[in-house]
């Protein structure tokens, strides 16, 4: 029961969940997951981003930071790669670049920095070219054309599900992707959540 910011429990029930032992890869890679990068927004770090471009090239960094850049297999986007026209109203004036197609086209170049042995896995948020509603497809070919010919970027709808890291005798992790977009709604429906921060 609830009594003055305290509860007292009296009985614990764990949950019917199948937990499996920890699975753990014969090689040591690593992975990394970025999201949000609003490429178009006046609000784009673009030095800061450029700057990581350059760690992930191990352009920069220490020898331990090197040696670990070195070990990133896979580089996660999950959604909003550029930060979209009409989005919400008055965005234009929030923009650097009022065009949806050269916005793709910066976060193109940008993507061209990145080595080639690393894996790109991307899926859209709210703020890419594609249908609000979720589940999302992947973003139009329209838009990402020259994204999809560089064979290292895979493209998955959000939510969705990749397997990285397979290889015979290991069957890899299965790993989910997932912008959120939908915890909006939550937050703007349920007021307990809203008012409580």
């Amino acid at each position: 029961f609830y009594d003055d910011q305290v509860i007292f429990c009296n009985k614990i029930l764990q949950p019917d969940v199948n937990y499996k032992e920890l699975k753990k890869s014969p090689e040591e890679e690593y992975a990394i997951f970025l999201s949000d990068i609003h490429v178009g927004s006046v609000d784009f770090l673009e030095e800061k981003f450029l700057k990581f471009l350059s760690w992930l090239k191990a352009e920069i960094g220490s020898e331990e930071q090197k040696e670990m850049v070195r070990k990133i297999k896979y580089i996660f986007i999950v959604g909003d790669l550029v930060d979209g026209v009409g989005i919400y109203p008055n965005q234009e004036e929030e923009l650097e670049r009022k065009d949806i197609y050269k916005q793709y086209e910066k976060f193109t170049e940008y993507m061209k920095l990145i080595p080639s042995e690393k894996t790109i896995i991307i899926c859209p948020g709210n703020h890419d070219a594609v249908r609000l509603a979720e589940p999302q497809p992947i973003i139009d070919e329209e838009f990402i054309k020259p994204l999809l010919e560089m064979p290292n970027v895979v493209f998955t709808s959000n939510p969705g599900i990749v397997n990285i890291g397979a290889e015979e005798g290991f069957s890899g992790f299965d790993t989910l992707l997932y912008h959120g977009y939908s915890f909006d709604h939550y937050i703007s429906n349920v007021a307990h959540i809203r008012n409580n921060g």
